[in-house]
């Protein structure tokens, strides 16, 4: 019996916040929303490749890069956004 094809849980989900925390880790007043989103699309991502991992073949593989590409965007998403806090708790950005 063949599997079917289906998307992995969450890539997409983590693709969207891991792309919106990049630009909100430069706005004021959302740098902590950008880091909780930024977090969010790694562990959705870190998730989703355990899933991908312990199932081969099942998942399609556009979900596949989606999950990944969230995961990258997130990591980067959370590396601004720490920068940016403590640039902006340090009174160095005014």
């Amino acid at each position: 019996m063949k599997q079917e094809e289906r998307n992995l849980p969450l890539s997409m989900v983590a693709l969207t916040f891991g792309a919106l925390s990049i630009p909100l880790a430069f706005a004021v007043h959302l740098v902590s929303l950008a880091l909780v989103l930024g977090i969010l699309a790694v562990a959705f991502g870190l998730w989703g490749d355990r899933r991908q991992a312990g199932h081969l073949l099942r998942y399609t593989p556009q979900s596949i890069r989606r999950a990944k590409l969230g995961l990258r965007l997130g990591a980067i998403g959370t590396a601004c956004a720490l920068v940016m806090w403590v640039l902006w708790a340090t009174n160095v950005l005014l």
